[in-house]
């Protein structure tokens, strides 16, 4: 907190500049176009930071949607090969699981695709987490 005493000599020590200096001239409505082109520049400060930051957000939306459309592409590819691969599989070891299981073929394709499927789907994530974690290359 400013103490009184300094005040007071603050404000003496004013009203003896404007005793001893005379104020320069200004125009009458110098004040007016200070305030005007103060508020022009926030203005423009305002707008730029507006725009700028709707760039941002249009590139944010962009790169989400991509990555959206690669996730969904990657997932369909997933899902069509999952069935291709569990379709192909029974059909070539059906024969064979028949003179070996009897009427439990069914259910060892249905197991033998479930587990494909499941390699399938976490073969990219799992190489992925045994790279970081091992700095394999």
């Amino acid at each position: 907190m400013t103490e009184p005493r300094l005040v007071g000599l603050d404000r003496a020590f004013d009203e003896a500049l404007g005793r001893a200096l005379k104020p320069p001239e200004v125009p009458r409505d110098f004040h007016r176009r200070v305030h005007a082109a103060l508020s022009r520049t926030i203005e423009t400060d305002l707008q730029s930071l507006r725009e700028r930051f709707e760039d941002e957000r249009r590139r944010q939306l962009q790169a989400l949607e991509a990555d959206y459309v690669r996730v969904r592409r990657g997932t369909l590819g997933t899902l069509i090969g999952v069935a291709f691969v569990a379709g192909a599989g029974a059909a070539i070891a059906m024969p064979w699981l028949r003179t070996h299981l009897g009427i439990y073929a069914p259910i060892a394709i249905a197991w033998g695709a479930v587990a494909l499927g499941l390699a399938m789907v976490f073969q990219e994530p799992l190489r992925q987490l045994l790279q970081r974690g091992f700095d394999i290359d």
